[in-house]
C-alpha cells in the first residue's frame, strides 16, 4: 500500500499542486482596481470651465480626452474670456461672468422725455428691457421738464434753452437728410424749415446721431462723440 501511494497518489498530488502554483504565477499577482468613472464636459476654449449646453460623457479618470473637464458652468465655451468669475466689462452687452446679468450704463430720465442727465450703472438680465425712469440717451439739460430735451423745438421769447443746444431763444433750421431728428451742415436761410440743431455727424444714417447708444468694438462712432470704441 505504501509503495502504491508513493507511485500513484503522491505524484498526482504533486502535479495538482504544481499546476495550482504555476497557474497562480501567470498573472502579475496584483488585482486591477475598479475604474473610477466621472462625468466630463468639453472645454473648447480651454478656460477651465466646461460647456453648460452639452450633455456629459462618462470617462474613467485615466482615460479622459484632452480638453474635457469635470465642470459644466461655462455659458459660452467659444470665448475664453467668458466663464464664472470672469471680470464683467461695462456696456458691451456680454455676460462675462455667466451670472445671467450684464452691466450697463444708463441715464436717469426723471421727466420721461426719453433723455437723461445723471448716469447710473445697472445690472440687467441678458435681453431684459431697461426699467422705467431710465434711458440709453443723455443730453437732457433739464430733467424736470419733459418739454426740454435735445429734440425739442426752440421757442423764441420764453428765455429757455428748449433744445439744450446752449443757445436761448435762437431758432435756426438745419437739414435732416436721414430723418433722425438731428441736422447737419449750415443754417438754412428763411423761410426754410428743418430741425433746430446741427449735431449729426452722419446725416446719411438714421442710426448715427448724438445721444444714441454706443456699441463696443463695432468700429462706428454711433453717438458722434468722436470715438468708435474699438
Amino acid at each position: 500500500m505504501k509503495k502504491r501511494f508513493l507511485k500513484t497518489i503522491l505524484p498526482g498530488l504533486l502535479l495538482v499542486t504544481a499546476v495550482f502554483i504555476i497557474g497562480s504565477g501567470c498573472g502579475d499577482g496584483i488585482s486591477s482596481p475598479p475604474q473610477d468613472f466621472q462625468n466630463y464636459w468639453p472645454d473648447i476654449d480651454q478656460d477651465g470651465y466646461g460647456d453648460a449646453s452639452e450633455s456629459p460623457t462618462s470617462y474613467a479618470t485615466s482615460y479622459v480626452p484632452a480638453n474635457y473637464v469635470m465642470d459644466n458652468t461655462d455659458c459660452n465655451d467659444n470665448d475664453a474670456t467668458v466663464y464664472p468669475g470672469a471680470t464683467e466689462i461695462l456696456d458691451n452687452g456680454v455676460d462675462e461672468d455667466c451670472n445671467g446679468y450684464i452691466s450697463i450704463t444708463l441715464f436717469v430720465d426723471a421727466d420721461g422725455d426719453g433723455f437723461g442727465k445723471e448716469t447710473e450703472v445697472l445690472e440687467l438680465l441678458v435681453d431684459e428691457s431697461i426699467p422705467s425712469g431710465y434711458s440709453y440717451y443723455a443730453g437732457d439739460c433739464n430733467d424736470d421738464d419733459a418739454a426740454i430735451n435735445p429734440l425739442a423745438d426752440e421757442i423764441v421769447g420764453n428765455g429757455i434753452d428748449d433744445n439744450c443746444d446752449g443757445d436761448i431763444d435762437i431758432v435756426e433750421y438745419y437739414t435732416d437728410e436721414d430723418g433722425d431728428g438731428y441736422g447737419a451742415g449750415s443754417a438754412l436761410p428763411p423761410p426754410a424749415a428743418g430741425v433746430n440743431n446741427n449735431l449729426d455727424c452722419d446725416d446719411t444714417n438714421a442710426n448715427i446721431h448724438p445721444y444714441t447708444r454706443e456699441f463696443l468694438n463695432d468700429g462706428i462712432d454711433s453717438n458722434c462723440d468722436g470715438e468708435d470704441n474699438t
